[in-house]
């Protein structure tokens, strides 16, 4: 019998109110996070229970794609999560798990970054390994309580351009199109075709030069 999936989790109690809007995103800097991170404790729950304890939130690295030229990634949401299918998604995400944490003890800021980082970077190799190499940057959060999926995750957005342009993945992304900056929210692509966390998560992204 497998062990059951731990995820990692952070009781809503412990976190600033300002992080959970009630469908929103927060530009926030990357100290301001592990500021409000640093004193917080970890908590890894079975994930069985997690997705239905409201009284946590389970960390989600949620990263878009913008290639050399200014595209981004979008793909229709296919995988275990029934209730996304049909709507197109601009990030990549998965829960973070305790293969994640550091080799060597740490706590509280350096604990925060260095898991949620390698989180990120996990999701990433596994599924898109062509676009691992690229520079990241933290945008800010993105929480949604409409729904039972929403009231029970927290995503922690992040920006990865691609150091080159990658060839076609493959698996659940086999579909992935790259969409110019202007065409997200255009007429053929209207938001209303992404996931929520998608929508939410393009109004973080910096304006055009």
């Amino acid at each position: 019998m497998n062990p059951e999936e731990l995820v990692l989790c952070t009781a809503r109690s412990e976190l600033p109110a300002a992080w959970l809007p009630h469908n929103a995103a927060l530009p926030l800097t990357e100290a301001a996070l592990l500021a409000g991170l640093a004193p917080a404790a970890p908590r890894w729950l079975p994930r069985s229970h997690a997705e239905h304890d409201a009284l946590f939130k389970q960390w989600i690295p949620y990263v878009l794609l913008e290639d050399s030229t200014g595209a981004f990634a979008a793909y229709p949401r296919l995988g275990g999560e029934a209730r996304l299918h049909g709507l197109h998604s601009l990030g990549l995400g998965g829960h973070v798990n305790p293969v994640d944490t550091p080799p060597a003890p740490s706590a509280g800021a350096d604990f925060w970054r260095t898991t949620l980082w390698a989180g990120l970077h996990r999701e990433l190799e596994e599924e898109f390994p062509a676009a691992v190499a690229g520079v990241t940057t933290f945008l800010g959060l993105i929480n949604e309580d409409t729904g039972p999926v929403g009231r029970v995750h927290l995503g922690a957005v992040f920006h990865h351009r691609l150091a080159h342009n990658p060839p076609p993945p493959e698996g659940e992304l086999a579909s992935l199109a790259w969409l110019p900056r202007k065409a997200l929210g255009a007429s053929a692509w209207p938001l209303e075709r992404f996931e929520t966390w998608s929508r939410l998560a393009v109004s973080l992204l910096p304006a055009p030069p």
